[in-house]
C-alpha cells in the first residue's frame, strides 16, 4: 500500500468512527422569530415557551425597533439591536428564522429579511415566498399557474374594469371583494349587487387599496391545513359560530370555532401541492368544499396556531392515534415544526441569485481563470479541475496547470464512474477560489483524463456559492473567458 493510499484509508475510517458518536444531521438550533407582536397566544410566544421547555435558544426581534448593528460575513454572523443594551448575535450555523406578518409591512423590514437571506440565514419562509402569499393576487396567480382549483379570481383597478372583471368570474351576485394585502378575514367584503360592489371598491380606493373580485362559494366552514417542507402536520375546520350570522368569513379572530378534521386522499393532494408552489417551508393552506370538489382559497405564510387541529405524521401521512390528538394544542404543532427543523438536511434553503450554466472563476495561485462549468447533476465529493499532469508524493500532490507547478496537500481522493465503471481516481486538494467578488474553501479533484471540460462545478460548491443555474445563460455573475472546452455550445 503507497503512502498515500494508506493515508487516505486511515483518514476515512476515522470518519467512519466519528460519524458513529453523532447523529451528524442533529443539529443545534437558535429559534429567532421577526415580527411586531410577541403577546399571550401568538406563535411567538407559543415558540417562546415550547423552546424553554425544548431547552432550545430563542430570540424575538421587534421590527418596529430593530436595526443591524454588526455583521461579519466571512464566517455568518450578525449583531441585531433592538435597543441601546439589548443585542442579540446570530449565527448562519445554527440559526432558524420564522418572519410573521409584520417582517414584509415595510420596504425597510423586507431590507432586514433581503440581508439575512443574502448572508446565508435559513429563514422560515424566505422574502419571496412571504410577499407572494401576503399579496392575495399573486397569490391566485400561483395558484393559478399550478393548475390549483381556485375560485374565479380577476384584479379591479378601476371603476371602467369592474363590469368586465365581473363578467370574467361568472357574472353572478353575490361577490367577494378583498385588498390585496390584509390577514384574519380584514379587508374582506361580500357584496350582493353592481351598485354595492362599485360603492365599495370606490371607497376602498380612497385609501389607496388594490383590489380584487371572486366568486362567492356559498359554505357554512373552511379548513386550515399546517404544511411542512411539502408535507401535511396537521388540519382543522373552521365553522362560523351561527348558521344564521350574517358573518361569511370563517377566521378564528371573528370568532369562528374550529375541530381537528381528517382530510380526504385528494384534499392532501391539492393542500400539499399549493404549499410546494407557494416555495414556502412552513405555511397555512386554506381550502373550502363546494359541490363536493375542493378549492383552494389561499396560502398564508405566517399562519396562526389557535385552531384545534388533527395531528399528522410527516413522513407517513398517517393521522396520529387519538390518545395523541383529541384537540391538539399549539405546542403539539409546533413541536412538530420545532423538530423539523432540528435536522440539518432540512435547513437548506433555496438559491435565490441566479448563475449562467457556464461562469468564469479564479482558484489563487493561477494567473488565468478558469472558464467553469456549474454541474447541478454532479454529486462528487469534489469539484473536478482539469490540469496537465500531476504526481503523487506521499500525502502531496505536484500538478501543473497553464504551464504552472504547484504543490499541494492531498486530503481525500475521488472516484469519477463513467458507464458504471471506474474512470479515474483523482487526488483531492483544497484551494482557494474566487467567484462573484466572495472567497471560497473547495475541495478540488485533479484530472489528466479527457473529460471535455476545464473545470465542473458541483453541488457542494454551488451550494456555497449560493446560485441556481439558469441553463440558457451564460456569464451572469462573471466576464467572459475565452472557450478552453469543447462542450460549451
Amino acid at each position: 500500500m503507497t503512502s498515500t493510499a494508506w493515508w487516505l484509508k486511515k483518514r476515512n475510517d476515522e470518519a467512519v468512527i466519528s460519524e458513529a458518536k453523532k447523529d451528524k444531521f442533529a443539529t443545534d438550533l437558535h429559534i429567532v422569530v421577526i415580527g411586531k407582536d410577541d403577546g399571550e397566544n401568538t406563535f411567538a410566544s407559543v415558540m417562546r415557551e415550547l423552546c424553554k421547555e425544548k431547552k432550545v435558544p430563542y430570540n424575538f426581534i421587534n421590527t418596529e425597533n430593530a436595526w443591524v448593528a454588526g455583521r461579519d460575513i466571512d464566517i455568518g454572523s450578525i449583531e441585531i439591536k433592538s435597543g441601546k443594551d439589548d443585542s442579540i448575535e446570530l449565527s448562519t450555523h445554527t440559526a432558524v428564522i420564522f418572519p410573521r406578518a409584520g417582517a414584509v409591512a415595510t420596504l425597510a423590514n423586507q431590507a432586514m429579511l433581503a440581508l439575512l437571506q443574502d448572508m446565508g440565514f435559513f429563514l422560515v419562509n424566505d422574502l419571496q415566498s412571504m410577499l407572494l402569499c401576503d399579496n392575495k393576487m399573486s397569490n391566485s396567480l400561483m395558484l393559478q399557474r399550478n393548475n390549483l382549483p381556485i375560485p374565479l379570481t380577476s384584479l379591479i383597478s378601476n371603476t371602467e374594469s369592474i363590469e368586465s372583471a365581473h363578467k370574467s368570474i361568472g357574472g353572478k351576485f353575490p361577490v367577494i371583494i378583498k385588498t390585496l394585502i390584509g390577514a384574519q378575514g380584514v379587508g374582506v367584503s361580500k357584496v350582493n349587487d353592481m351598485a354595492s360592489l362599485t360603492s365599495v371598491a370606490q371607497s376602498l380606493w380612497k385609501f389607496n387599496a388594490d383590489l380584487l373580485i371572486q366568486e362567492f362559494l356559498e359554505i357554512e366552514s373552511d379548513f386550515r391545513s399546517l404544511v411542512v417542507g411539502g408535507k401535511l402536520i396537521g388540519a382543522a375546520e373552521r365553522i362560523r359560530g351561527s348558521k344564521d350570522s350574517k358573518e361569511f368569513r370563517n377566521n378564528t379572530h371573528l370568532g369562528a370555532d374550529t375541530e381537528p378534521y381528517e382530510m380526504s386522499d385528494e384534499e392532501v393532494q391539492i393542500v400539499e401541492a399549493a404549499a410546494r408552489a407557494s416555495g414556502a417551508m412552513y405555511c397555512g393552506v386554506d381550502h373550502a368544499s363546494y359541490k363536493g370538489k375542493p378549492y383552494i382559497l389561499e396560502v398564508n405564510g405566517s399562519p396562526g396556531i389557535k385552531s384545534h387541529y388533527k395531528l399528522y405524521d410527516r413522513e407517513s401521512g398517517a393521522v396520529l392515534p387519538n390518545k395523541q390528538v383529541g384537540k391538539a394544542t399549539a405546542n403539539d404543532v409546533l413541536g412538530n415544526v420545532l423538530e423539523y427543523f432540528r435536522d440539518e438536511r432540512n435547513r437548506r434553503g433555496g438559491m435565490g441569485q441566479e448563475a449562467g450554466y457556464i461562469e468564469t472563476i479564479v482558484i489563487e495561485g493561477l494567473a488565468d481563470p478558469i472558464r467553469a462549468k456549474l454541474d447541478t447533476g454532479n454529486g462528487a465529493k469534489a469539484s473536478m479541475l482539469h490540469v496537465e499532469s500531476f504526481e503523487i508524493k506521499g500525502k502531496k500532490v505536484k500538478w501543473k496547470k497553464n504551464g504552472k507547478t504547484f504543490e499541494s496537500d492531498i486530503v481525500d481522493e475521488s472516484r469519477a464512474h463513467r458507464g458504471g465503471e471506474l474512470f479515474e481516481v483523482r487526488p483531492v486538494i483544497e484551494e482557494i477560489v474566487h467567484f462573484n467578488n466572495k472567497t471560497y474553501k473547495s475541495l478540488i479533484g485533479l484530472s489528466i483524463k479527457d473529460t471535455a471540460s476545464e473545470m465542473l462545478v458541483n453541488r457542494e460548491l454551488l451550494t456555497k456559492f449560493k446560485v441556481s443555474v439558469n441553463p440558457n445563460r451564460k456569464f451572469v455573475l462573471s466576464n467572459w473567458t475565452g472557450r478552453n472546452d469543447r462542450t460549451d455550445n
